[in-house]
């Protein structure tokens, strides 16, 4: 396959193209007197220069993560950027205006930065962009970031093809930046689906006066506040095997029967359940009094009768035991 730059004859009717004496005869060994397919460049290759190209036009068959503007978040942040290299080393290297347009380009190339990433463009382009920025230009932008920071995963992974969505968190996670992927990035990626439109501990809010939460006084005298000790150097961190102690809190167990149901919604005979499986919930004993969701009674016996099932049609408990500390935090229940 062969990587050339257009020239664009509209009056004409005509699409030029000039690889060169040696371009040219590959085109005459890739034709052989045949059609050609011509399609634009894939957007992972937008930096490629022209000529030859020796590997895949499409790496693999798994999902494109370009297009997922979710990871503008993760690659604009300056932790992630100090372990990935130079944006503009890697944007530099693009060719051709990426506004380029069938009137006329100059052959001077140049940057032009946005609130998000920044697109290559030739005076003429720069020129106008300035006076009269366009959403494509924004759009161009935001992509540049998106495949500048996938090809830079993809060089440190020494990968030879796109990088998936669980390699992408791999080096997070080894380069210590996981905690700035968004957090329906790493959702998608542990299985768990999508938070429901409505919160689930607003339902039946209109016939619950525990979710009347208008006023401060009201909060205060509904929510006693647990508070928390943090010790930065407790004891056991000095033991070669410090005894695994468990947080318990009757308190908190007690704010968390008060909660509706996270499946049904009712509200009475509501039980704090403990998180069971994905490393918790150990043989003889129970997992910490944090991790736990609100249930009523019948659907915690469901759950008990069949947990895998039960996650199969409700989805993962973590999900559920996440939204339940996250509402305790709201409520002012955790400080």
């Amino acid at each position: 396959m062969l990587v050339l730059q257009p020239f664009l004859q509209p009056d004409l009717g005509l699409m030029m193209f000039k690889p060169g004496k040696t371009l040219l005869s590959e085109l005459v060994k890739m034709s052989q007197g045949n059609r050609l397919v011509v399609m634009p460049l894939p957007e992972e290759l937008v930096n490629v220069p022209s000529g030859k190209l020796n590997r895949p036009v499409f790496p693999d068959n798994s999902k494109s993560l370009v297009e997922d503007e979710r990871l503008l978040e993760f690659f604009t942040h300056p932790d992630v950027q100090n372990r990935l290299g130079n944006f503009y080393h890697w944007l530099e290297r693009i060719p051709h205006c990426q506004l380029s347009d069938s009137d006329y380009c100059d052959k001077n190339l140049t940057f032009l930065d946005y609130a998000s990433g920044a697109i290559r463009l030739c005076w003429h382009h720069d020129n106008e962009e300035r006076i009269n920025p366009t959403e494509k230009g924004r759009a161009i932008a935001r992509r540049n970031v998106i495949l500048w920071g996938l090809e830079a995963v993809k060089h440190k992974l020494r990968l030879d093809r796109a990088v998936s969505l669980p390699e992408l968190c791999w080096w997070s996670v080894v380069n210590g930046v996981y905690d700035h992927l968004p957090c329906s990035v790493v959702d998608e990626m542990f299985g768990l689906r999508p938070k429901p439109k409505s919160d689930t501990f607003t339902l039946r809010r209109e016939s619950d006066e525990r979710f009347d939460l208008d006023t401060k006084e009201l909060l205060a005298d509904r929510v006693k506040p647990i508070q928390f000790k943090v010790d930065d150097e407790p004891p056991a961190m000095y033991m070669a095997r410090p005894k695994e102690l468990i947080w318990r809190s009757e308190k908190y167990l007690k704010f968390v029967r008060s909660l509706p149901c996270v499946i049904t919604g009712k509200t009475e005979n509501v039980v704090a359940h403990h998180l069971i499986g994905h490393g918790e919930g150990k043989m003889g004993g129970k997992t910490h009094d944090l991790f736990t969701i609100p249930l009523e009674a019948n659907e915690h016996r469901r759950f008990h009768d069949d947990p895998k099932g039960w996650e199969e049609r409700h989805g993962s408990q973590l999900e559920y035991v996440k939204a339940t500390l996250r509402k305790a935090l709201e409520l002012g229940a955790l400080g």
